[in-house]
């Protein structure tokens, strides 16, 4: 009886362990990188400005790639054709106004104050 009880224990310790590792695993896992994830539009961003501002919440989210002229730049990105914000995460190469350039990048939302779509982890495509 007292052997049957020892092996219940370390049995359910065992299964404690095992789960814990499971969840660790699962939830310390990195996010997927912009990369990695399917794009859901091409195109420029004069054609998907008026998508995006109708449809806002369907976008949210996705991946989304679009070719425009830099309109203007900051410290953390730039606003292409004066309408789509684009935010890097890390810092990119040299980019000069009036600039054709392609983006990748996650769109994130619709400023209704400046007027203008935003877009995260961006990377400029070749």
């Amino acid at each position: 009886m007292n052997l049957s009880k020892k092996n219940k224990f370390i049995v359910f310790l065992l299964a404690i362990c095992c789960s814990g590792y499971v969840c660790y695993t699962y939830l310390m896992k990195p996010p997927t990188g912009i990369q990695s994830k399917q794009v859901a539009f091409t195109g420029t961003a004069a054609a998907f400005s008026p998508k995006a501002q109708e449809n806002a919440n369907d976008w949210l989210d996705k991946v989304v790639i679009l070719e425009g002229v830099v309109t203007s730049k900051d410290e953390n990105g730039i606003t292409l054709n004066n309408r789509v914000y684009c935010q890097f995460s890390a810092t990119q190469k040299i980019v000069v106004a009036e600039q054709t350039l392609k983006i990748k990048g996650r769109f994130i939302g619709y400023d209704d104050l400046l007027n203008e779509l935003k877009l995260d982890q961006c990377i400029i495509q070749k």
